[in-house]
């Protein structure tokens, strides 16, 4: 191996000391803390996209429902006028 490559194999065992060593150490505790913390926010979003989806959902329904009801009910009378 030339002196160069030992040289930069050198000085990123040195990084990865330098950054192992300034990292903070977490508690197990900690992690499970944060994950469960994690977890719930996730939890809680996915359950308001949810609402908000049904929620959509149903005014979309509603709305197509009477349009449509409207627009036949037209057509009806109208056919029907037509035939008398």
């Amino acid at each position: 191996m030339t002196i160069e490559k030992k040289s930069l194999i050198s000085t990123l065992n040195t990084t990865k000391k330098a950054i192992v060593a300034s990292t903070p150490a977490v508690s197990t505790s900690e992690a499970r803390s944060s994950a469960r913390a994690n977890t719930r926010a996730a939890r809680a979003n996915t359950r308001a996209n949810t609402r908000a989806a049904r929620a959509n959902t149903r005014a979309n329904t509603r709305a197509n429902t009477r349009a449509n009801t409207r627009a036949n009910t037209r057509a009806n009378t109208r056919a029907n006028v037509n035939v008398q």
